[in-house]
């Protein structure tokens, strides 16, 4: 007999950690008290064998109390699908690694092993979410993506902010770049425009974000240095004068706006740092001559960009909360919905209550992209290896479906594999999410039967 740890979750839900059995029909769970101690679970397998399991037993108040709980319930409700990473693209791996040293290097005061941290996570995001794109898109979005986590870092030296802050007025007028890092950024945008010559206004979706995201580090950093008396930052236009009136003696204290009053602001301020529509876009554009029609998918890219903002903050929690961060959406909705909604599931409103939250509503966002570029019908149809002509469906329908679900498996697993996020708990566990089915009394012992939910995250 082994030893594991079971998780009890909530009322509806609960899951545990057991070696991997493939597992049909009921579970039953004896309780030997009402105070749940220890239990012995007999599992039924599909060829009728069975086997009993000594479980210690911690149990939950409810799940929205934990968090790493909850994240790996999501994945069952996206019905997250792990796949190996694809053999490497050799010609995108050197192509990248030259560029990064080569080309890039030069232009900034990185070290080389500050490189080659940019490097792998530049290309390894890129290949996890677009394994069907070819090495110029693979190459093009590599690129931009270093860039952007440069500049982003960038913005804390005054003299990069002053640069950066410039970055759309050179743009806008036909002016050459202040510095060499800001030209090469444009010459990476102009060169992801030529790559959409075919469809201009998906040129837009994928383009202009990258334009925006400048602007969106510097109001970060402003957000990040406001004088709380003043209610501006020094970076703001009009800030010294307020200062001048402070040594003056004049007052500007008032009430400050309620964080109830700004709550879709955490999220407008990370769609834009977070680049989503671009990356979004680019699902469908896996070759420069790839042409699906923008018309079959366009309503469906809002619910993309907040499925990529939203499940990297929540896959970045565990991370952010080992390092006591606070200054993330997560933590500012949570004090906005804190004043708004008062209560959550445990009293007053908390942050596991915004992460609870956050789950539902990408679980939402994923259900509705699904439906509108038909993947349950598609995959249906793929399993049947039947034609979908009788449903109304074509080749261009099964190509946007399938890329839809590459990026949405292959970015989750990007965050798993990362080291950066620390999430080697999901990645090294047997996860079985299972619901209570029943409760019931035998010969005076108590039992609970569950329903298996999952299979294995991993």
């Amino acid at each position: 007999m082994n030893a594991y740890e079971l998780v009890m979750v909530g009322r509806e839900t609960a899951s545990f950690s057991v070696p991997y059995i493939p597992i049909d029909g009921a579970h039953q769970i004896k309780s030997s008290s009402s105070i749940v101690k220890s239990l012995t679970m007999k599992v039924m397998s599909g060829n009728s064998r069975s086997s009993n399991v000594l479980f210690s037993v911690r149990v939950e108040k409810d799940i929205s109390e934990d968090y790493v709980s909850r994240l790996q319930l999501l994945l069952h409700e996206l019905d997250y699908r792990y796949v190996a990473p694809p053999c490497p693209s050799m010609n995108f791996l050197r192509s990248h690694n030259e560029w990064i040293h080569n080309t890039l290097g030069p232009t900034t005061s990185w070290t080389t092993s500050q490189l080659d941290v940019l490097e792998d996570t530049s290309s390894a995001v890129i290949e996890r979410s677009y394994p069907s794109a070819d090495t110029e898109m693979k190459a093009i979005m590599a690129k931009l993506t270093a860039l952007g986590i440069f500049l982003d870092d960038s913005v804390e030296n005054d003299v990069m902010y002053e640069e950066i802050g410039s970055f759309g007025h050179h743009l806008y007028i036909g002016e050459s770049q202040p510095s060499d890092i800001l030209e090469l950024y444009h010459e990476c945008i102009k060169e992801l425009s030529h790559l959409h010559e075919g469809d201009p206004v998906l040129r837009g979706l994928a383009v202009v974000p990258w334009i925006n995201f400048v602007d969106a580090c510097l109001l970060e950093k402003r957000l990040l240095t406001i004088d709380t008396e003043l209610r501006a930052s020094p970076y703001d236009m009009g800030y010294q004068h307020l200062a001048k009136q402070r040594l003056d003696g004049i007052s500007h204290a008032a009430r400050e706006t309620s964080p109830g009053a700004s709550i879709h602001f955490p999220l407008y301020i990370r769609n834009r740092t977070g680049i989503a529509e671009a990356y979004a876009a680019a699902i469908f554009k896996c070759t420069k001559e790839q042409g699906l029609p923008l018309s079959r998918y366009i309503m469906a890219l809002p619910d993309m960009s907040f499925y990529i903002v939203v499940m990297n903050d929540l896959l970045s929690f565990h991370k952010e909360e080992l390092a006591g961060e606070t200054v993330n959406m997560i933590h500012l909705r949570t004090q906005a919905l804190k004043e708004n909604s008062g209560t959550g599931a445990s009293g007053e409103w908390t942050v596991l209550d915004t992460f609870n939250l956050l789950c539902n509503e990408v679980r939402e966002a994923a259900n509705r992209i699904d439906e509108i570029v038909r993947l349950q019908d598609i995959e249906k149809i793929m399993r049947d290896k039947s034609h979908g002509r009788g449903m109304g469906l074509s080749e261009v329908d099964v190509t946007i479906a399938l890329q839809w679900r590459e990026f949405r498996d292959g970015y989750i697993s990007w965050h798993l594999e990362s080291q950066r996020y620390k999430l080697d708990f999901i990645r090294r566990t047997n996860v079985f999410c299972v619901k209570i089915v029943e409760v019931f009394n035998y010969r005076s012992e108590s039992y609970l039967t569950l329903k298996l939910l999952t299979t294995p995250t991993m």
